[in-house]
């Protein structure tokens, strides 16, 4: 069927789609209830203090127990579903105020990808003819797992990095990669990972920005001393014998934070814990923030 040119679009959504959906437990009915095209209220959505507008209506939101829990969009046999634009709006449909929810799939006929808003590679990705050699695992994690409230963890904030590269906001038309500066990052942590590799985590943008990201910054020993040097004085040389000790790293107090403004490239290595995938920037540039100072001096956990 998927090869004939008039098997199309409402053919794959109709004969192969609405199967799918019911063997997952979908149904019109709650508790797991199909919404179609559900249209935003303000179709766009910031990324940090980027604005994306939202071009797509997923055909499908999946309701779980009264909370959206994952969208599906249906495609046409020849189109790309794992990378590209098709991909890049469907995420920026799943982070969108209106929706939050954590995975977002498309499905083409020959197949279904599902991603994780907070992975890099699919949760999901197998030809739709050998689905039923991990059944139990579609079904676990489309079909009967609770869905978080909102979609998101309680505490959870979403890697930037990986957010900018899921959207394409990371470089232009032509692959060039967008220089990316950030204000008011509260910085968390800092460690020495390797003897040339430095890596910093924090938060960046807040309510009005829809919500906070994490962020990390990797850079080398080049760049250490303009990190040093952002640092409020009275903290700069405890910091420094730091990262030169086991355990070459240290975190700051959550209500006391350095905060800086940094500067640098998007990365290309997606990095993967237990918990999520983050993307690291290739920090450039690190200046304090003196537009929003720490409400009092930071303390550094231990000292």
């Amino acid at each position: 069927m998927l090869d004939d040119p008039n098997f199309r679009e409402d053919s794959v959504r109709e004969v192969l789609i609405v199967p799918l959906l019911a063997a997952l437990g979908f149904s019109e009915a709650p508790p797991y209830r199909i919404l179609r095209s559900k249209r935003l209220e303000h179709p766009f959505v910031y990324i940090g203090t980027v604005k994306k507008n939202v071009t797509i209506i997923p055909d499908y939101v999946l309701e779980r127990d009264g909370e959206m829990a994952w969208i599906l969009d249906a495609k046409g046999p020849d189109e790309t579903i794992d990378s590209g634009k098709n991909v890049e709006q469907a995420y920026s449909y799943a982070i969108h105020p209106d929706i939050r929810v954590p995975l977002y799939g498309l499905c083409n006929g020959r197949k279904p990808v599902v991603f994780h808003v907070s992975e890099g590679p699919p949760v999901i990705d197998v030809a739709l003819e050998e689905i039923h050699s991990i059944w139990p695992i579609v079904l676990g994690i489309l079909g009967c797992r609770p869905a978080w409230p909102h979609g998101i963890p309680p505490g959870f904030h979403p890697d930037m990095g990986l957010a900018l590269a899921k959207a394409g906001l990371d470089r232009d038309e032509n692959g060039t990669k967008y220089w990316q500066t950030m204000m008011g990052v509260r910085v968390r942590s800092v460690t020495r990972i390797e003897d040339d590799l430095y890596s910093v985590t924090g938060v960046y943008g807040g309510p009005d920005t829809n919500g906070a990201y994490s962020v990390t910054f990797d850079f080398g020993p080049d760049v250490l001393p303009k990190f040093v040097a952002a640092l409020p004085e009275e903290i700069q040389e405890a910091v420094t014998r730091q990262l030169k000790h086991q355990p070459y790293s240290l975190a700051f107090h959550p209500h006391a934070c350095p905060i800086m403004m940094m500067t640098g490239d998007p990365g290309d290595k997606v990095i993967k814990n237990d918990n999520e995938s983050y993307q690291p920037f290739i920090g450039e540039d690190f200046a304090p923030d003196f537009l929003a100072p720490p409400e009092r001096l930071p303390e550094i956990d231990g000292e």
